[in-house]
């Protein structure tokens, strides 16, 4: 199962949300073929991808995750 580390780029505030600029989150995808690059923009991933950062306390709109790449750098681990 592939495992990312996505790192917010910069603050990021959505109403009672709030990332700081350098936190991490491991996001576990269980899927072929998704990588650093089409993680966000993948539309099979989209409702994993929604659970795992809900795990971690982190609520996105939809337009938001899939402009997600602009608020997190990706990293495969």
């Amino acid at each position: 199962m592939p495992t990312f580390v996505i790192t917010a780029k910069h603050d990021i505030n959505r109403g009672q949300m709030h990332i700081d600029k350098g936190e991490q989150y491991a996001i576990s995808i269980n899927m072929t073929g998704i990588g650093p690059n089409n993680l966000f923009n993948n539309s099979r991933c989209h409702d994993v991808l929604r659970r795992q950062l809900e795990v971690n306390g982190i609520y996105l709109s939809d337009s938001d995750i899939r402009g997600g790449r602009g608020l997190f750098d990706i990293k495969k681990s």
